[in-house]
């Protein structure tokens, strides 16, 4: 599975792909009631090098904005969309993983609390 989501970063274009994020979009919290929330900082991924839209966002991109991603990547997987949690940690760790072997900068990679954080704990 880690081998895939490095191949699939590999693929992705060096051009960065300036983007309109909606104010409202560019820092989005994600819920979760075992682990805590995940804040993710929207508008600093989309300007990093060699990150389009498209990476995550994709579908819709190009002809819409793009969907939540919960409407296809639902908690019972429908077609062959993954469950949410699943894509998640595939896109998000797989890319910070691949970010730290290449010698760069990235987000946590190994422990969950780095992310997940639980009401009432700071962010370190």
């Amino acid at each position: 599975m880690r081998i895939i989501a490095h191949v699939l970063l590999l693929l992705l274009p060096v051009a960065i792909h300036a983007a309109e994020i909606p104010p409202e979009k560019e820092i989005i919290f994600f819920e979760s009631a075992k682990l805590g929330t995940v804040t993710f900082l929207h508008k600093m991924h989309a300007n990093l090098q060699d990150v389009e839209c498209t990476t995550c966002h994709h579908r819709g991109v190009d002809e819409s904005p793009p969907e939540d991603c919960h409407n296809c990547h639902k908690s019972e997987p429908a077609d062959e969309a993954p469950k949410a949690i699943k894509a998640f940690h595939i896109r998000c760790r797989g890319c910070h993983e691949y970010s730290v072997e290449s010698g760069k900068k990235a987000g946590p990679v190994k422990k969950c609390t780095l992310c997940h954080v639980k009401p009432g704990r700071d962010i370190k």
